[in-house]
Protein backbone atom coordinates (compact mmCIF):
# COMPACT_ATOMS: atom_id res chain seq x y z
CA UNK A 1 0.00 0.00 0.00
CA UNK A 2 2.73 2.45 0.35
CA UNK A 3 4.27 1.88 -2.82
CA UNK A 4 0.48 3.56 -4.21
CA UNK A 5 1.01 7.06 -5.34
CA UNK A 6 -0.91 9.79 -2.94
CA UNK A 7 -4.08 11.52 -4.41
CA UNK A 8 -2.40 14.78 -3.48
CA UNK A 9 0.53 13.98 -6.02
CA UNK A 10 -1.42 13.21 -8.86
CA UNK A 11 -3.36 16.08 -8.24
CA UNK A 12 0.46 18.07 -8.18
CA UNK A 13 1.52 15.95 -11.78
CA UNK A 14 -1.86 16.91 -13.52
CA UNK A 15 -1.41 20.96 -12.85
CA UNK A 16 2.07 20.72 -13.67
CA UNK A 17 0.80 19.22 -17.43
CA UNK A 18 -2.10 21.47 -17.26
CA UNK A 19 0.48 24.70 -17.21
CA UNK A 20 2.63 22.79 -19.61
CA UNK A 21 0.01 22.83 -22.24
CA UNK A 22 -1.00 26.06 -21.82
CA UNK A 23 2.58 27.24 -22.65
CA UNK A 24 2.83 25.48 -25.46
CA UNK A 25 0.05 26.63 -26.88
CA UNK A 26 0.90 30.42 -25.65
CA UNK A 27 4.25 29.69 -28.13
CA UNK A 28 2.37 28.67 -30.94
CA UNK A 29 0.20 31.18 -30.88
CA UNK A 30 2.88 33.86 -30.60
CA UNK A 31 4.49 32.55 -33.54
CA UNK A 32 1.84 32.47 -35.77
CA UNK A 33 0.63 36.37 -34.64
CA UNK A 34 4.81 36.87 -35.55
CA UNK A 35 4.79 35.32 -38.82
CA UNK A 36 4.91 38.64 -41.04
CA UNK A 37 2.61 38.87 -43.72
CA UNK A 38 3.28 42.64 -44.99
CA UNK A 39 6.65 43.44 -46.35
CA UNK A 40 6.73 47.45 -46.24
CA UNK A 41 9.53 48.47 -48.90
CA UNK A 42 8.08 51.73 -49.59
CA UNK A 43 9.98 55.12 -49.47
CA UNK A 44 13.22 54.24 -48.93
CA UNK A 45 15.43 55.42 -52.01
CA UNK A 46 16.01 51.90 -52.72
CA UNK A 47 18.08 50.89 -56.23
CA UNK A 48 17.81 47.38 -55.93
CA UNK A 49 15.76 45.02 -54.32
CA UNK A 50 16.82 43.01 -51.07
CA UNK A 51 16.24 39.67 -50.42
CA UNK A 52 13.60 39.74 -47.75
CA UNK A 53 13.46 37.61 -44.25
CA UNK A 54 10.89 35.20 -43.76
CA UNK A 55 10.15 35.13 -47.95
CA UNK A 56 7.35 32.14 -47.60
CA UNK A 57 5.09 34.31 -44.92
CA UNK A 58 5.41 37.57 -47.48
CA UNK A 59 1.62 37.83 -48.99
CA UNK A 60 1.74 41.72 -49.66
CA UNK A 61 4.67 43.57 -50.54
CA UNK A 62 5.28 47.07 -50.96
CA UNK A 63 8.30 48.67 -53.02
CA UNK A 64 6.47 51.52 -54.76
CA UNK A 65 8.08 55.21 -54.63
CA UNK A 66 11.87 54.08 -54.94
CA UNK A 67 14.60 54.36 -57.32
CA UNK A 68 13.86 50.59 -59.06
CA UNK A 69 15.37 50.39 -62.45
CA UNK A 70 15.04 46.04 -62.07
CA UNK A 71 13.06 43.36 -60.80
CA UNK A 72 15.18 41.50 -58.73
CA UNK A 73 15.27 38.98 -55.89
CA UNK A 74 11.57 37.47 -56.08
CA UNK A 75 12.08 34.49 -56.62
CA UNK A 76 11.53 33.75 -52.47
CA UNK A 77 8.46 35.41 -52.76
CA UNK A 78 6.58 32.28 -53.61
CA UNK A 79 3.41 32.93 -51.81
CA UNK A 80 3.00 36.76 -52.50
CA UNK A 81 -0.18 37.35 -53.55
CA UNK A 82 -0.34 41.46 -54.22
CA UNK A 83 3.09 43.41 -55.87
CA UNK A 84 3.42 47.16 -55.77
CA UNK A 85 6.18 48.44 -57.79
CA UNK A 86 4.91 51.78 -59.35
CA UNK A 87 6.36 55.03 -59.05
CA UNK A 88 9.95 53.40 -60.07
CA UNK A 89 12.07 53.68 -62.80
CA UNK A 90 11.81 50.34 -64.12
CA UNK A 91 11.97 49.74 -67.98
CA UNK A 92 11.51 45.98 -68.47
CA UNK A 93 9.09 43.48 -66.73
CA UNK A 94 11.16 39.91 -65.53
CA UNK A 95 11.32 38.29 -62.62
CA UNK A 96 7.98 37.14 -62.10
CA UNK A 97 8.13 33.54 -63.03
CA UNK A 98 8.24 32.41 -59.31
CA UNK A 99 5.43 34.33 -58.33
CA UNK A 100 2.86 31.63 -59.45
CA UNK A 101 -0.16 32.89 -56.55
CA UNK A 102 0.42 36.40 -57.64
CA UNK A 103 -3.37 38.36 -58.09
CA UNK A 104 -2.38 41.93 -58.25
CA UNK A 105 0.20 43.79 -59.76
CA UNK A 106 0.57 47.47 -59.48
CA UNK A 107 3.47 48.77 -62.50
CA UNK A 108 1.99 52.33 -63.01
CA UNK A 109 4.28 55.09 -63.43
CA UNK A 110 7.45 53.59 -64.54
CA UNK A 111 9.73 53.40 -67.95
CA UNK A 112 8.65 49.82 -69.52
CA UNK A 113 7.69 49.67 -73.05
CA UNK A 114 6.77 46.25 -73.59
CA UNK A 115 4.48 43.91 -71.67
CA UNK A 116 5.81 41.12 -71.60
CA UNK A 117 7.16 37.87 -69.23
CA UNK A 118 3.85 37.06 -67.44
CA UNK A 119 3.63 33.81 -68.84
CA UNK A 120 3.76 32.12 -65.01
CA UNK A 121 1.51 34.58 -63.32
CA UNK A 122 -1.61 31.75 -64.07
CA UNK A 123 -3.89 33.56 -61.37
CA UNK A 124 -3.20 37.07 -62.13
CA UNK A 125 -6.55 39.35 -61.77
CA UNK A 126 -5.54 42.96 -61.85
CA UNK A 127 -2.78 44.64 -63.94
CA UNK A 128 -2.37 48.24 -63.78
CA UNK A 129 0.47 49.35 -65.98
CA UNK A 130 -0.62 53.00 -66.60
CA UNK A 131 1.76 56.27 -67.62
CA UNK A 132 4.63 54.35 -68.75
CA UNK A 133 7.23 55.87 -71.34
CA UNK A 134 5.40 59.70 -70.45
CA UNK A 135 8.68 61.40 -71.59
CA UNK A 136 8.80 59.16 -75.08
CA UNK A 137 6.74 59.49 -78.14
CA UNK A 138 5.91 55.52 -78.48
CA UNK A 139 3.18 53.67 -77.45
CA UNK A 140 2.91 51.33 -75.36
CA UNK A 141 3.32 47.48 -76.90
CA UNK A 142 1.63 43.96 -75.76
CA UNK A 143 3.31 41.02 -76.51
CA UNK A 144 0.82 38.45 -78.01
CA UNK A 145 2.49 35.35 -76.28
CA UNK A 146 1.81 36.68 -72.38
CA UNK A 147 -1.65 38.75 -73.15
CA UNK A 148 -3.02 34.81 -74.49
CA UNK A 149 -1.54 33.51 -71.29
CA UNK A 150 -3.02 35.77 -68.46
CA UNK A 151 -6.34 36.06 -70.86
CA UNK A 152 -8.18 33.36 -68.95
CA UNK A 153 -7.81 34.93 -65.52
CA UNK A 154 -7.43 38.72 -65.53
CA UNK A 155 -10.53 40.57 -64.91
CA UNK A 156 -8.94 44.43 -64.33
CA UNK A 157 -6.69 45.98 -66.88
CA UNK A 158 -5.69 50.24 -66.52
CA UNK A 159 -3.73 50.96 -69.67
CA UNK A 160 -4.06 54.31 -69.30
CA UNK A 161 -1.69 57.62 -71.16
CA UNK A 162 0.36 55.00 -72.88
CA UNK A 163 -0.38 56.99 -76.41
CA UNK A 164 -2.20 53.46 -77.12
CA UNK A 165 -3.92 54.24 -80.73
CA UNK A 166 -5.36 50.64 -81.24
CA UNK A 167 -6.93 48.16 -79.13
CA UNK A 168 -6.37 44.88 -81.39
CA UNK A 169 -4.28 43.51 -78.45
CA UNK A 170 -6.99 43.35 -76.20
CA UNK A 171 -8.61 40.27 -78.17
CA UNK A 172 -7.44 37.26 -75.88
CA UNK A 173 -8.72 38.61 -72.60
CA UNK A 174 -11.75 37.02 -72.78
CA UNK A 175 -12.16 37.04 -69.01
CA UNK A 176 -12.04 40.94 -69.11
CA UNK A 177 -13.95 42.84 -66.63
CA UNK A 178 -12.89 46.21 -66.64
CA UNK A 179 -11.14 48.30 -69.14
CA UNK A 180 -9.87 51.44 -68.27
CA UNK A 181 -7.74 53.35 -71.00
CA UNK A 182 -8.00 56.89 -70.32
CA UNK A 183 -6.48 59.68 -72.03
CA UNK A 184 -5.03 57.62 -75.30
CA UNK A 185 -4.52 58.30 -78.74
CA UNK A 186 -7.86 56.53 -80.03
CA UNK A 187 -9.14 58.03 -82.29
CA UNK A 188 -11.44 55.24 -84.73
CA UNK A 189 -14.27 54.16 -82.54
CA UNK A 190 -15.76 51.41 -85.01
CA UNK A 191 -12.44 50.01 -85.06
CA UNK A 192 -12.60 50.38 -81.40
CA UNK A 193 -15.71 48.58 -81.08
CA UNK A 194 -14.54 45.91 -83.62
CA UNK A 195 -12.15 44.70 -81.42
CA UNK A 196 -14.30 44.67 -78.04
CA UNK A 197 -17.26 43.22 -79.07
CA UNK A 198 -15.47 39.47 -78.35
CA UNK A 199 -15.11 40.26 -74.89
CA UNK A 200 -18.55 38.86 -73.20
CA UNK A 201 -17.41 39.62 -69.76
CA UNK A 202 -16.73 43.41 -70.33
CA UNK A 203 -19.28 45.07 -67.98
CA UNK A 204 -16.92 48.77 -67.57
CA UNK A 205 -15.38 51.04 -70.21
CA UNK A 206 -13.58 54.00 -69.67
CA UNK A 207 -12.22 56.13 -72.94
CA UNK A 208 -12.61 59.39 -71.08
CA UNK A 209 -9.52 61.98 -72.55
CA UNK A 210 -9.41 60.01 -76.08
CA UNK A 211 -10.38 61.94 -79.55
CA UNK A 212 -12.61 58.97 -80.78
CA UNK A 213 -15.12 60.57 -77.04
CA UNK A 214 -16.06 63.79 -79.26
CA UNK A 215 -16.80 61.74 -82.44
CA UNK A 216 -20.89 61.32 -83.32
CA UNK A 217 -22.33 58.35 -82.34
CA UNK A 218 -19.67 56.95 -80.25
CA UNK A 219 -21.54 56.04 -77.74
CA UNK A 220 -24.30 54.56 -79.40
CA UNK A 221 -21.91 52.33 -81.45
CA UNK A 222 -19.58 51.30 -78.61
CA UNK A 223 -23.13 50.51 -76.43
CA UNK A 224 -24.08 48.78 -79.44
CA UNK A 225 -21.31 46.21 -80.02
CA UNK A 226 -20.29 45.50 -76.42
CA UNK A 227 -23.18 43.48 -75.58
CA UNK A 228 -22.53 43.30 -72.01
CA UNK A 229 -21.73 46.30 -71.37
CA UNK A 230 -23.04 48.37 -68.25
CA UNK A 231 -20.94 51.46 -67.47
CA UNK A 232 -19.41 52.94 -69.93
CA UNK A 233 -17.62 56.43 -69.14
CA UNK A 234 -18.23 56.64 -65.42
CA UNK A 235 -22.09 56.54 -66.69
CA UNK A 236 -24.59 53.67 -66.07
CA UNK A 237 -26.35 52.06 -68.99
CA UNK A 238 -30.10 52.01 -68.97
CA UNK A 239 -31.45 48.61 -70.23
CA UNK A 240 -34.26 49.74 -72.41
CA UNK A 241 -31.56 52.15 -74.43
CA UNK A 242 -29.14 49.14 -74.99
CA UNK A 243 -31.78 46.69 -76.35
CA UNK A 244 -32.78 49.32 -78.85
CA UNK A 245 -29.15 50.38 -80.16
CA UNK A 246 -28.51 46.87 -80.48
CA UNK A 247 -31.38 46.27 -82.50
CA UNK A 248 -30.68 49.32 -84.55
CA UNK A 249 -27.25 48.48 -84.72
CA UNK A 250 -28.10 44.92 -86.45
CA UNK A 251 -30.08 46.42 -89.04
CA UNK A 252 -27.97 49.10 -90.11
CA UNK A 253 -25.22 46.28 -90.70
CA UNK A 254 -27.20 44.35 -92.48
CA UNK A 255 -28.21 46.86 -95.02
CA UNK A 256 -24.36 47.89 -95.04
CA UNK A 257 -23.64 44.31 -95.96
CA UNK A 258 -26.17 43.89 -98.72
CA UNK A 259 -24.68 46.99 -100.07
CA UNK A 260 -21.48 45.81 -100.33
CA UNK A 261 -22.27 42.27 -101.51
CA UNK A 262 -24.28 43.91 -104.48
CA UNK A 263 -23.66 43.30 -107.88
CA UNK A 264 -22.47 46.43 -109.23
CA UNK A 265 -24.15 47.01 -112.70
CA UNK A 266 -21.52 49.57 -114.56
CA UNK A 267 -20.00 49.43 -117.93
CA UNK A 268 -16.74 48.54 -116.48
CA UNK A 269 -18.65 45.84 -114.45
CA UNK A 270 -20.12 44.33 -117.65
CA UNK A 271 -16.96 44.73 -120.12
CA UNK A 272 -15.06 42.54 -117.20
CA UNK A 273 -18.12 39.65 -117.23
CA UNK A 274 -17.90 39.65 -120.94
CA UNK A 275 -14.37 39.30 -120.80
CA UNK A 276 -14.48 36.10 -117.93
CA UNK A 277 -17.64 33.84 -119.70
CA UNK A 278 -18.17 35.56 -122.86
CA UNK A 279 -16.96 34.66 -126.30
CA UNK A 280 -13.76 36.68 -128.00
CA UNK A 281 -14.21 39.43 -129.84
CA UNK A 282 -14.06 43.05 -129.95
CA UNK A 283 -16.11 44.15 -127.13
CA UNK A 284 -19.81 44.31 -127.32
CA UNK A 285 -20.88 47.99 -127.41
CA UNK A 286 -23.75 47.40 -129.87
CA UNK A 287 -24.72 44.18 -127.58
CA UNK A 288 -24.96 46.50 -124.70
CA UNK A 289 -26.97 49.79 -123.69
CA UNK A 290 -26.39 50.63 -120.03
CA UNK A 291 -27.46 53.68 -118.32
CA UNK A 292 -24.41 55.48 -116.05
CA UNK A 293 -26.13 55.62 -112.52
CA UNK A 294 -27.17 59.15 -111.47
CA UNK A 295 -29.80 60.62 -108.72
CA UNK A 296 -32.63 59.25 -111.39
CA UNK A 297 -33.94 56.02 -111.55
CA UNK A 298 -31.81 53.49 -113.40
CA UNK A 299 -33.06 52.24 -117.18
CA UNK A 300 -33.08 48.79 -117.95
CA UNK A 301 -30.00 46.83 -118.90
CA UNK A 302 -30.15 44.69 -121.87
CA UNK A 303 -27.79 41.53 -123.15
CA UNK A 304 -27.03 40.73 -126.67
CA UNK A 305 -28.52 37.02 -127.18
CA UNK A 306 -26.05 35.98 -129.93
CA UNK A 307 -23.30 36.03 -127.21
CA UNK A 308 -23.30 32.38 -125.54
CA UNK A 309 -21.25 30.92 -122.89
CA UNK A 310 -18.14 28.79 -123.72
CA UNK A 311 -15.59 27.21 -121.78
CA UNK A 312 -12.01 28.55 -122.74
CA UNK A 313 -10.88 25.94 -124.14
CA UNK A 314 -13.27 26.34 -127.18
CA UNK A 315 -12.01 29.86 -128.02
CA UNK A 316 -8.80 29.32 -129.41
CA UNK A 317 -10.83 26.83 -132.22
CA UNK A 318 -13.73 29.41 -133.01
CA UNK A 319 -12.95 31.88 -135.59
CA UNK A 320 -13.22 35.53 -134.59
CA UNK A 321 -16.24 37.45 -136.64
CA UNK A 322 -16.14 39.46 -139.26
CA UNK A 323 -16.21 43.36 -139.11
CA UNK A 324 -19.74 43.47 -140.29
CA UNK A 325 -20.97 40.76 -137.30
CA UNK A 326 -19.10 42.76 -135.27
CA UNK A 327 -21.05 46.14 -135.76
CA UNK A 328 -24.75 44.54 -137.15
CA UNK A 329 -24.86 41.00 -135.28
CA UNK A 330 -26.96 38.54 -137.49
CA UNK A 331 -30.65 38.88 -137.02
CA UNK A 332 -33.53 36.32 -138.40
CA UNK A 333 -34.75 36.67 -141.68
CA UNK A 334 -37.75 38.62 -142.47
CA UNK A 335 -41.08 36.44 -142.79
CA UNK A 336 -41.96 36.57 -146.21
CA UNK A 337 -44.36 38.99 -147.37
CA UNK A 338 -48.34 37.85 -148.14
CA UNK A 339 -50.18 37.13 -151.29
CA UNK A 340 -53.06 38.01 -152.47
CA UNK A 341 -55.66 35.61 -152.52
CA UNK A 342 -57.30 34.48 -155.76
CA UNK A 343 -60.42 33.41 -156.63
CA UNK A 344 -59.83 30.36 -156.08
CA UNK A 345 -58.69 30.18 -152.96
CA UNK A 346 -61.39 32.06 -151.81
CA UNK A 347 -62.38 31.08 -148.40
CA UNK A 348 -65.21 28.71 -148.70
CA UNK A 349 -68.36 30.00 -147.65
CA UNK A 350 -69.69 29.50 -144.08
CA UNK A 351 -71.79 26.24 -144.20
CA UNK A 352 -71.09 25.21 -147.75
CA UNK A 353 -67.81 22.33 -148.34
CA UNK A 354 -65.09 23.46 -150.32
CA UNK A 355 -64.71 19.43 -151.58
CA UNK A 356 -68.40 18.09 -152.57
CA UNK A 357 -69.66 14.94 -150.65
CA UNK A 358 -69.25 11.85 -152.50
CA UNK A 359 -72.67 10.47 -153.68
CA UNK A 360 -72.32 7.87 -151.22
CA UNK A 361 -72.78 9.69 -148.16
CA UNK A 362 -75.87 11.85 -149.66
Amino acid sequence: MSNLPKLSDLKLSEEKLRKQAKKILRQKHSDVVKRPTHLFMHEKNLTKIPVPKNPGHILYAYYHNNQLSKIENLEHLYNITHLHLQWNKIKKMEGFDALHCLKKLYLGNNKISVVENLEGLRYLEELHIEKQNVDFPDALCFDPRSMIYVGSSLRILNVSENKLTDMAWAKPLRRLEVLVAKKNLLHDYQTVADDLCTLLSLVDLNFIGNPMVRKHRYKETIIARCSQLRILDTVSIHNTSKTFLQNFDKVVRLRQLHEKNKIETSRKGADEFFDLNMLPGPRAQSALSIYDFTTQKPKVTAFDSTYAFAPRAFWRTRPAPTVSEAIAPPMEPPPPPKQPLLETDAAPIKGILKKPMPMKYI
